[in-house]
């Protein structure tokens, strides 16, 4: 799950410091258990109005009759986003070249480059799609959505979750 934090509180117990976050989507608002663990290892990510995903157990709550919600892992929005794409999506007509590409994508592709590229071809009534190879594949970033949008415009550039 995933929301703008809207309040943080914190409550001393027997395992240390854990931390209640209410996530809020625009569509409601969850509370969300997040131990000491992984609490100390993320301290940065919790403050309030920024973004969260969490990956949680949820379980029945007896006491409240609700539900019980506590992170096993939280990420920021540059950690979602790499942890959840599935891939780069180009639309280009046949002016675009693929030197120019490679060129581009080049400061991308080092370290944690999990995403593949998928061009989307149209011209004089065809179209078709093309997965480039492995050897493309690049980081989830949004400063390398930005260079592809000036070069492409912003339409034909998208990342696929």
């Amino acid at each position: 799950m995933a929301g703008i934090i809207s309040g943080v509180r914190t409550q001393m117990t027997q395992r240390g410091r854990m931390l209640i976050v209410t996530l809020d989507d625009n569509t409601a608002q969850v509370e969300v258990t997040v131990y000491s663990e992984i609490y100390e290892a993320n301290r940065s990510l919790f403050r309030e109005d920024e973004f969260l995903a969490v990956q949680a157990k949820v379980a029945e709550d007896r006491f409240s009759g609700g539900l019980r919600i506590t992170a096993d892992r939280v990420m920021d929005i540059a950690a979602a986003r790499a942890n959840f794409v599935k891939a780069l999506r180009l639309s280009m007509n046949g002016q675009a070249d693929a030197v120019k590409l490679r060129e581009l994508i080049a400061p991308f592709q080092q370290n944690e480059a999990s995403c593949p590229i998928v061009v989307q071809y149209q011209k004089n009534g065809a179209h078709g799609e093309l997965r480039l190879s492995d050897d493309w594949r690049v980081r989830a970033d949004d400063a390398l959505r930005a260079k592809l949008s000036d070069w492409l415009s912003p339409d034909n550039v998208w990342f696929e979750y």
